[in-house]
C-alpha cells in the first residue's frame, strides 16, 4: 500500500511500474522468502529496481537476483542502505530498540511501535488504508541476513532523500560516489506526497 499512489502517478504517466506484495513472505521471518518473492514479480527487463525504509537492506541482493544483462540499477528511497561486503541486515542496534516490543517473537503492525503517525501520515483515509494492510512482523525477519553481491556498491545507485531521519545514510551514498537527490518533508512522504516522489525518481533516471 505504500507505493500505491506513487505507482499510480508513474503509470499516469505512461510508465510500466511492478509493485510487489511481499507480505506474506515477510511474515514467514525468512529474508529468502522475501527476495524470491519480489523476484517472482520483477520482469527481467525492469529498469530500475526501487526500495522504500527497511526494504532497501535486500534491495541489492533482489536486484542481482534477477536475470537482466548488465548491471541493475538501484534506486534507494529514504531507505537503509547495508554494506558493500557482507551480510544484507538491519543495523543491530535497531533491532535491539524493537526485540522489547515483540510479544512471543512477533511485532504489532509498524503503527503500534512506530510512535507519532498522525503526524507522519496526516490524512486519515490514507492513513487507515496504510494501516489496514500492515502485517505484524517476526522480529526474526530484521534478525536474519543475506550474502550481498560482490561489488554491488558500484552499481549505478541513486538515492532520494525525504526525510533528516535518513541524513546519515544519504551521506553514505554520496561518499560511494552515488547521486543523491534531496527533497525533504518526512519519511512516509511516499505516501503523502506520491505524485512528487513520482516526479523525482523520473528526474533521477532520466
Amino acid at each position: 500500500m505504500t507505493w500505491r499512489w506513487v505507482a499510480d502517478a508513474l503509470i499516469g504517466a505512461g510508465h510500466d511500474v511492478v509493485v510487489p506484495d511481499l507480505r506474506q513472505a515477510a511474515v514467514s521471518g525468512h529474508a529468502e522468502a522475501v527476495v524470491r518473492e519480489a523476484v517472482a514479480a520483477c520482469p527481467s527487463d525492469t529498469d530500475a529496481r526501487v526500495a522504500h525504509s527497511g526494504a532497501g537492506i535486500l534491495l541489492p541482493v533482489i536486484a542481482d537476483s534477477v536475470p537482466t544483462p548488465g548491471r541493475p540499477r538501484l534506486v534507494v528511497v529514504d531507505a537503509a542502505i547495508p554494506d558493500c561486503e557482507g551480510h544484507a541486515r538491519l543495523n543491530p542496534a535497531v533491532v535491539d530498540l524493537l526485540r522489547p516490543v515483540a510479544v512471543d517473537g512477533v511485532l504489532p503492525p509498524w503503527s503500534v511501535w512506530w510512535g507519532d503517525v498522525e503526524q507522519v501520515i496526516p490524512d486519515e483515509d490514507t492513513r487507515a488504508a496504510v494501516e489496514a494492510e500492515s502485517p505484524q512482523l517476526p522480529i526474526a525477519l530484521l534478525e536474519d541476513g543475506l550474502p550481498v553481491p560482490a561489488g554491488w556498491c558500484e552499481w549505478e545507485c541513486d538515492y532520494l532523500l525525504l526525510s533528516e531521519d535518513m541524513r546519515g545514510e544519504a551521506e553514505r551514498a554520496r561518499s560511494l560516489g552515488w547521486s543523491v537527490l534531496e527533497d525533504l518533508g518526512n519519511h512516509l512522504d511516499v505516501v503523502n506526497r506520491a505524485d512528487v516522489v513520482a516526479a523525482d525518481l523520473v528526474q533521477m533516471m532520466t
